[in-house]
């Protein structure tokens, strides 16, 4: 059944592999239960599945029960070209979803989903949302760009069936109703969309479980306030470099039952954390550039010190460089990590990472999994070598079991800290090295390591490879 989804995925007259299908013996599809059928269905626009009416009687109630929505313009037509859709194509995309909705018979939504670029004003979205709502939607999914600021319809914020409202934009202004419901909604996420109402917002986001703010922005908004006791789950993404929309806006987070803190973006005016006393899960990834090294590394060691109870932590290279910049000459780190089980980091093999690797690991006495990604080639300091430790660290001798280095580039400085590695981590089960594609180091590396003592009789070693287009995927995990 999952090869047969694949190739109605890929395929364009996916009706052939229907049809073929049944073409040997017994039609098993057809007599799955309705639910299944729908669920399977539901990787496919409503266009596709309009298609299979044709077939028969039972396909042609499948599709009228059909609780999944899926309009997009940009797939919408019965030939898959690539030309760019024109008016007279918008005007039949649009009569095809009142089309959809005057024949189908089902009274519940399970998600409607809803891609149109600016072609259609707010009157004909409005009028769709509405017609949504009273079929008790679930999962509401909006893409659009509106030509003027865009305000919720009332019928959206008193659903009370909506679980899940996810809204992109392109930048325009999302304004919130001064009346406020959302009582049943548990997931938000929006995506280029620019908050304007620092009270509103903050009303909104206290009812959620999760919470993710993508490529967003914050126009005057001096506050972005995240006070909530049922948030379990935040993430706070900028990949785009759009300094402005955080430099004038400080970012709250106050959430006693929250697990999972993410923040991929620009450093904000300031950040503060507090009541995080459930977190499991903490990223930070900045993307700054060095002038702000200095900033970035006191707000980094202000948010470690409220997070202490976290079991993963993985931060950026910036991070990095800004704690070793605070803590450069001290031994004492702020807090010590008790139940850190997971550590990654994105390092340069070179003295401020390493340092700061160190400090980490003798403050995580815990530690069983540590995973670093090195992007960066620089040079190794002449004047510095990693020596091994003067003192007890702890997750080394009783706890460190898997080690993970990609971006292996078989360079002497990552030997060096694979041989500081398998002599010092005693409790050492598995070593993995993931190196560069087209880089033939395997026989070469396989040999160097063998040589060390514990490699051969304790610690199984692993060589993995990639791409260098996958290479985003290591920093992508960071976030």
């Amino acid at each position: 059944m999952n090869d047969l989804m694949q190739k109605s995925l890929k395929t364009p007259n996916f009706l052939a592999v229907f049809i073929n299908s049944t073409s040997e013996g017994i039609d098993r599809i057809s007599y799955l239960p309705d639910d299944i059928l729908h669920n399977i269905l539901s990787y496919l626009y409503i266009f596709d599945v309009v298609q299979l009416s044709i077939l028969s009687k039972r396909w042609n109630y499948i599709w009228r029960t059909m609780p999944y929505l899926n309009f997009d313009i940009n797939s919408f037509g019965c030939e898959r070209i690539n030309r760019p859709w024109d008016l007279g194509m918008a005007e039949k995309f649009k009569d095809f979803i009142n089309w959809v909705f005057i024949n189908q018979c089902e009274d519940t939504l399970v998600c409607f989903k809803l891609c149109c670029g600016d072609i259609f004003g707010k009157g004909a979205i409005f009028r769709w949302v509405r017609v949504v709502t009273t079929r008790n939607v679930q999962e509401l999914v909006l893409n659009f760009c509106p030509a003027e600021p865009f305000e919720l319809p009332y019928c959206v914020v008193t659903c009370e069936s909506l679980r899940v409202l996810k809204i992109r934009m392109d930048g325009s202004v999302l304004k919130l109703p001064n009346h406020f419901g959302f009582h049943q909604l548990k997931f938000l996420h929006l995506e280029e969309v620019e908050l304007s109402n620092e009270h509103l917002t903050s009303c909104l986001f206290s009812r959620l479980e999760k919470l993710i703010l993508d490529s967003c922005t914050f126009g005057t908004m001096t506050m972005l306030d995240i006070v909530s006791t049922s948030l379990v789950y935040v993430s706070l993404l900028n990949f785009v470099d759009n300094r402005v929309s955080f430099v004038n806006c400080n970012i709250k987070i106050s959430c006693p039952n929250l697990k999972v803190l993410k923040y991929g973006a620009p450093l904000a005016k300031d950040i503060i954390l507090e009541n995080l006393f459930s977190i499991e899960v903490v990223h930070l990834f900045f993307f700054d550039s060095d002038d702000v090294m200095e900033e970035i590394g006191m707000c980094v060691h202000n948010m470690i010190k409220n997070v202490v109870s976290t079991s993963t932590l993985k931060l950026c290279h910036s991070s990095i460089g800004g704690l070793y910049g605070v803590f450069h000459g001290v031994r004492n780190f702020p807090v010590t990590f008790y139940k850190l089980k997971c550590l990654k980091l994105a390092v340069a093999i070179d003295e401020s990472c390493m340092e700061v690797m160190m400090l980490l690991l003798k403050h995580s006495p815990n530690l069983e999994v540590l995973n670093l990604f090195s992007d960066e080639n620089y040079g190794w300091d002449e004047n510095w070598k990693l020596h091994d430790p003067s003192e007890s660290v702890v997750c080394l001798e009783s706890h460190l079991k898997l080690i993970q280095l990609a971006g292996f580039k078989n360079e002497e400085k990552e030997i060096e800290l694979l041989r500081f590695f398998l002599k010092n981590a005693q409790v050492l089960e598995k070593l993995i090295i993931v190196w560069e594609c087209y880089n033939d180091i395997l026989e070469e590396v396989s040999d160097e390591v063998s040589k060390f003592p514990r490699a051969s009789k304790h610690v199984v070693v692993s060589f993995l490879n990639f791409k260098p287009k996958s290479r985003s995927r290591y920093r992508d995990n960071l976030v």
